[in-house]
């Protein structure tokens, strides 16, 4: 894990992260260095940076050196997307050159997690069902329970939307289905209906999002040749899965006079830096949800105990007490925390757009540093700190 932060204004972008990495070496067994290097020159012709975090290494090799065999052979760009595209499709075509057991251990980062969460959610519900006691029809109950999880997935998967490939999406060819299919006997044992059904599930999970914990974050900031101002583009890819990369766009920030004035962006471990710029974060406003969904219900139900009333009566106002509840939550979620998120950011990029490029620097490093106070003193691994990176990116220099 890590923690980096971009901060751009119409003058310079400024990135900076920690150099704190997270070896595992199997299950438990993990180890914290604080000297990986995650900020880069993208290239030579450009005033372009590049910032990592999450995964270190794009099919068994190291993305640094990926990142410096680039940059030696690039072109000149007129625009940062054009690079950053660029860079997209030169890691696509290197990765095709691996080996077949490195691309099939890819293919097994993404699926290997989806097949090992099927097989607790089933584990869980025969543990249920055992503690329940004897029962005659309990071969029966597991087969539905099972049906159930995998119904859960199908439904999720079918839900979500499709990931993006460099090129055109994966073929599943016979050699790619047996792939697959050995994989799934993991859950199910080959020639059932369970085992067919996780097949198809796992066929949903390589081309659809969410992408695996595996993942690599990529940043991509800087200037190109016909770019006045600074833009930033941010990706996650998943590796190459069956010969395409398979990645999603999370950021595309492009300073102008008109609409991104100045930005300041989060990458990886962000809930200090949220809190500081939207005063919340993802995890305060959960907890607020929760807190106000059990006690508006609760007030409603201590309301009608008290009421005197036919029970034709006391049904409508329950109802429309619900109907009540139901806004105020949406509203709740859907304007205030926005509103909140929205007066905050305002506040702090008002300022940001007018900082002179030391000020840049100095905000990013210590947005960093924040990050790494607050893993520094609460519990658990210190996975944020050492040395901090920072780079300033004009135009000119």
């Amino acid at each position: 894990m890590t923690a980096e932060i971009a901060v751009l204004n119409k003058s310079a972008v400024a990135l900076a992260s920690d150099s704190a990495v997270t070896i595992s070496a199997g299950p438990r067994e993990e180890k914290i260095y604080f000297t990986a290097d995650k900020l880069f020159e993208l290239s030579r012709r450009n005033p372009i940076g590049i910032m990592i975090y999450n995964g270190m290494q794009f099919m068994q090799a190291p993305l640094h050196m990926l990142i410096d065999n680039y940059r030696q052979e690039c072109r000149e760009f007129d625009h940062v997307q054009d690079a950053a595209v660029d860079f997209l499709h030169y890691l696509n075509k290197w990765g095709q050159s691996a080996p077949p057991e490195v691309t099939e251990q890819a293919v097994q980062a993404v699926l290997l997690p989806v097949v090992t969460l099927v097989a607790d959610r089933i584990t869980d519900k025969i543990t249920a069902l055992v503690r329940k006691g004897p029962s005659d029809d309990l071969n029966d109950q597991v087969t539905r329970a099972i049906s159930d999880v995998l119904g859960s997935f199908e439904r999720i998967y079918h839900g979500s939307p499709q990931a993006d490939f460099i090129g055109a999406k994966p073929r599943i060819t016979k050699e790619r289905d047996a792939l697959i299919r050995r994989i799934a006997t993991m859950v199910a044992p080959e020639g059932g209906e369970q085992h067919e059904r996780l097949v198809a599930i796992l066929k949903l999970a390589l081309l659809k999002l969410p992408l695996s914990d595996s993942k690599t974050g990529i940043v991509i900031a800087g200037f190109g040749a016909k770019d006045i101002f600074p833009t930033l583009v941010s990706y996650e890819i998943d590796g190459l899965l069956f010969g395409r990369l398979k990645y999603r766009q999370t950021n595309f920030v492009d300073i102008d006079r008109r609409a991104d004035r100045a930005r300041v962006l989060p990458f990886a471990q962000k809930e200090m830096v949220e809190r500081f710029l939207y005063g919340i974060d993802a995890d305060i406003e959960r907890k607020i949800s929760q807190f106000a969904k059990a006690t508006v219900t609760e007030i409603t139900n201590e309301i009608l105990k008290y009421l005197d009333m036919s029970d034709e009566d006391k049904q409508s106002l329950q109802e429309k007490a619900k109907a009540a509840e139901t806004a105020f939550l949406e509203g709740l979620k859907g304007t205030a925390f926005d509103q909140i998120r929205s007066e905050s950011q305002i506040a702090v990029e008002g300022m940001v757009e007018f900082m002179p490029k030391p000020e840049l620097a100095t905000m990013a490093e210590a947005l960093v540093n924040l990050t790494s106070i607050k893993r520094r003193v609460s519990r658990g691994m210190e996975t944020v700190g050492g040395p901090f990176d920072v780079a300033v990116i004009s135009r000119s220099e």
